[in-house]
């Protein structure tokens, strides 16, 4: 009965969700498409990807003929195991440096993983070592100030595990893991990327983050208000996710 009753929520919440203006900005599909565009941009290109895991999000959109290669770095050797999109693979803890030499990398992109690192400071100066200079670095992420964000630090580990498994279904080896969100907002990443030596060439946020809340259409109906408003306001600190690129400069 619990299961018919969350699912009928989860339905009217969707169909709210076609109605939403925030909804529509996808940044999901936004960083996939930026990083298509960047990868396939020019020849022979080395793309990595931060965090691959099982699969890379957007090694179907490499146009064969340019010679683009993936390179996925993992703390899971388990996952890279199964991860048949890249041409190579490295197990690592990126905040011990990335398994790349110097300037090698055109590109470095990570999706859902600078909120996971202690500091992500170190990262982004790495980031800079490997890239070759005018290389892209573009990263999605959560912003800490969005309300998932802050239930997510709140929320013991334990309990937050348990509701995402029973209320978001499919998250089970996704979602729960522990987050530390160190500069993961739109001005707090814009400035730790500038202090590290890059230019900044976009930042999209959305404020859309209501799909959290699908399971309980009440909760669903006030995080969407709430949403309207920030986005009205353009209240960028309090965004949901946000999509930034970043160049290093030609003269490194």
């Amino acid at each position: 009965m619990l299961g018919r009753f969350l699912e009928a929520n989860r339905r009217a919440s969707r169909y709210l969700e076609a109605h939403l203006p925030q909804a529509r900005v996808n940044t999901q599909r936004i960083y996939q498409e930026t990083v298509a565009e960047y990868m396939n941009a020019r020849p022979r290109q080395v793309v990595v990807d931060v965090g691959g895991g099982k699969r890379c999000s957007f090694a179907h959109h490499r146009v064969p003929e340019l010679g683009t290669k993936i390179v996925a770095v993992d703390v899971s050797a388990e996952e890279l195991a199964v991860n048949t999109d890249v041409d190579e693979k490295h197990v690592a803890d990126v905040t011990d440096g990335l398994p790349v030499g110097d300037e090698e990398a055109d590109l470095v992109v990570s999706h859902s993983v600078l909120e996971h690192l202690t500091s992500v400071r170190p990262f982004v100066a790495d980031t800079h070592r490997v890239l070759k200079p005018g290389g892209y670095t573009i990263h999605r992420f959560p912003s800490k100030l969005a309300p998932f964000s802050v239930a997510n630090r709140l929320l013991p580990r334990d309990v937050s595990r348990r509701l995402l498994r029973a209320l978001i279904p499919g998250s089970s080896g996704r979602l729960g893991f522990p987050a530390h969100y160190d500069s993961c907002t739109d001005h707090g990443m814009r400035r730790l990327l500038e202090e590290e030596g890059f230019e900044i060439v976009s930042s999209r946020v959305s404020y859309y983050q209501s799909d959290y809340f699908e399971f309980a259409l009440p909760v669903y109906v006030v995080s969407a208000l709430y949403e309207i408003v920030i986005s009205a306001l353009k209240l960028r600190p309090l965004a949901a996710t946000v999509v930034v690129v970043a160049r290093k400069s030609v003269a490194g």
